[in-house]
């Protein structure tokens, strides 16, 4: 049960006692033990019931419990279902019982989680959406999709589109008999067209305007995972996933051979087979504006022949953001640490811009894998630190709910060998940022000042 401040607990239950003080002869609210006669959930409109009360942490007959309350609305927050959650205890038939009710105000679960545009050398204009349906049948099923599209690459109009696809199903909290906290299920679909430049640095600027004559790799990737877990915890989950996808790459331009070349890939047909096993946590109080709290991520992937793959790696991402109120602001300290081992394919290693806020020289942070930029550096390890420091500006009711500005830096240091110099997939290994973001019914937005920077350097 992960600890959360008393501050935070006073102001989620400030309504968390009996409305009617305690009748005399009782004894005091400190030491008298109230009972949850009924629980009243109040505000759904599309949402099941049912399914709510699956996520509650207190039940009809328990005595009342401040703490599992509040880790109850914290909880129904991190679905994404409701706006606003709020408790408070109401009056029961007798006396020693209380009323929990719970009033909700739906969101939009259908959103927006991808909007894509920028422009790069060999990529003037391209672009992406996603959707994503955090409801499906009020059951709390997820279904999504993006897609990115660029087009036939500048002076090669001859040349197939680069796109990528993908959709995913996740069921977050499945009932099963002897699981307490239930079943996570999920699947996935990702299909990439793409080159990859294989000069790097200042070797591609000499195909500036005839990129088609540039040392490239083009490549197709067609993959299928399936993933199962478990919810040790209310805000933990334990995923293992199998990841199954046959790559397809070939050499062309001024390139003759793709297994001397960067990024890695075999030549020809090959299949990636892998195993991946993930622990999440999110204790966050809020989705959009947390305050308090911690989000992590680890995660292993091994692949292997063993597995029917052609690729021999192994994989190591370990990721922890953490909030702090500050003199009504919030305070976010950022960082993320990553081992790729043996001949894991480019797509398996890690690409530092995608970590850095913007690069000054030719990388770009990918669009849903696909890289635009003339930068093939994937890098074997990785580590970056950041902080972010959040100035609300207003909360209202209307399509702009909430919005506030987010001032942040971080640093990034990654190579391809252990211990060796770094990568200079820019120029600076510091980057900043200056972003507003909003949340709407349709989505959370961000307009980064670091995002055009990266498109405009």
């Amino acid at each position: 049960m992960p600890a959360l401040l008393p501050a935070l607990l006073a102001i989620a239950l400030a309504q968390g006692a009996p409305a009617e003080a305690p009748r005399p002869g009782d004894l005091s609210p400190q030491t008298r033990r109230y009972q949850v006669e009924r629980i009243r959930i109040i505000g759904l409109e599309r949402a099941k019931e049912s399914e709510v009360r699956r996520h509650l942490l207190v039940a009809e007959g328990d005595l009342l419990d401040e703490e599992r309350i509040l880790l109850s609305r914290l909880r129904l927050l991190q679905l994404g279902w409701f706006s606003r959650v709020e408790t408070r205890v109401e009056k029961g038939s007798e006396r020693g019982l209380v009323v929990l009710v719970i009033d909700v105000a739906e969101r939009n679960t259908l959103i927006v989680t991808d909007f894509i545009l920028g422009s790069t050398d060999p990529e003037p204009i391209y672009g992406g959406l996603g959707l994503s349906q955090q409801n499906f049948l009020g059951r709390g099923f997820g279904l999504s999709g993006a897609f990115v599209y660029g087009g036939s690459p500048v002076g090669r109009p001859q040349d197939p589109d680069r796109f990528a696809l993908r959709a995913s199903f996740f069921a977050p909290s499945l009932e099963v008999s002897g699981v307490k906290q239930g079943v996570v299920l999920g699947a996935t679909f990702l299909l990439v067209h793409g080159e990859e430049f294989t000069c790097g640095d200042a070797k591609c600027d000499a195909y500036r305007g005839n990129f088609g004559a540039a040392p490239r790799i083009r490549y197709e990737r067609i993959m299928g995972e399936g993933t199962v877990g478990i919810r040790p915890g209310p805000f933990e989950r334990i995923l293992a996933s199998y990841r199954t996808e046959a790559v397809q790459a070939t050499a062309i331009g001024a390139a003759t051979t793709v297994p001397a070349l960067e990024p890695a890939v075999f030549a020809g047909d090959s299949v990636v087979s892998a195993l991946t096993g993930t622990y999440e946590m999110d204790t966050r109080d809020d989705f959009f504006f947390p305050r308090e709290g911690m989000r992590g991520l680890f995660q292993v992937t091994f692949g292997s022949r063993l597995l029917g793959g052609d690729y021999e790696y192994s994989r190591y991402l370990l990721q922890l953001e953490t909030a702090f109120g500050l003199l009504g602001r919030a305070l976010r300290l950022q960082t993320a640490v990553g081992v790729a081992q043996g001949n894991a394919p480019f797509f398996d290693r890690f690409y530092g811009a995608d970590f850095s806020y913007f690069a000054l020289g030719p990388a770009l942070g990918r669009a849903l894998e696909l890289n635009f930029s003339t930068d093939p550096r994937y890098d074997a390890f990785l580590a970056m630190g950041g902080v972010e420091y959040a100035v609300p500006l207003w909360s209202k009711q209307g399509f702009f709910r909430r919005g506030y500005l987010a001032l942040g830096t971080r640093a990034v240091y990654s190579t391809a060998t252990l211990g060796g110099k770094r990568t200079t997939f820019t120029r600076s290994p510091v980057s900043a940022d200056v972003a507003l973001r909003f949340d709407t019914p349709v989505g959370v937005f961000n307009l980064s000042a670091g995002y055009l920077l990266d498109n405009v350097l």
